[in-house]
């Protein structure tokens, strides 16, 4: 008989000031079943650091602007915490955003416009 192994899920670390953002994405990676979970949830900087180095996520999704604090800012932070792929999730999508983002080791940049499949294959991406 064949020994199956289960792939741990991918552990996923949301930061975003807007609640309903939060619950929105909440809900679309706890939709991708076993294979993705939610680790934690973050409206500010400080806690996103606090939970990266408590939860040790895979990948960190997080918004540029955090109630006036600069998410891109916590880059370099998040990545000293943790080994984590940060895909920036924002509604600020403009080339200087985006070069900024991945300049300072995002793996991705997602629009908040783009469809939740978009996001899900970003976070996978990361994850390659």
């Amino acid at each position: 008989m064949p020994c199956l192994t289960l792939a741990r899920p991918i552990e996923v670390l949301l930061v975003d000031d807007q609640r309903a953002i939060l619950a929105g994405v909440t809900a679309l990676i706890e939709s991708e079943g076993p294979s993705m979970r939610v680790a934690g949830c973050a409206a500010t900087g400080s806690l996103a650091l606090e939970l990266a180095r408590s939860t040790q996520p895979g990948v960190i999704i997080l918004d540029v602007d955090l109630g006036g604090e600069d998410g891109l800012a916590l880059i370099p932070l998040l990545l000293c915490d943790c080994d984590a792929r940060i895909v920036v999730f924002t509604c600020l999508d403009t080339p200087a955003t985006r070069r900024r983002a991945l300049d300072l080791g995002a793996a991705d940049f997602v629009s908040k416009t783009a469809s939740g499949d978009e996001l899900i294959a970003a976070v996978l991406r990361a994850m390659e």
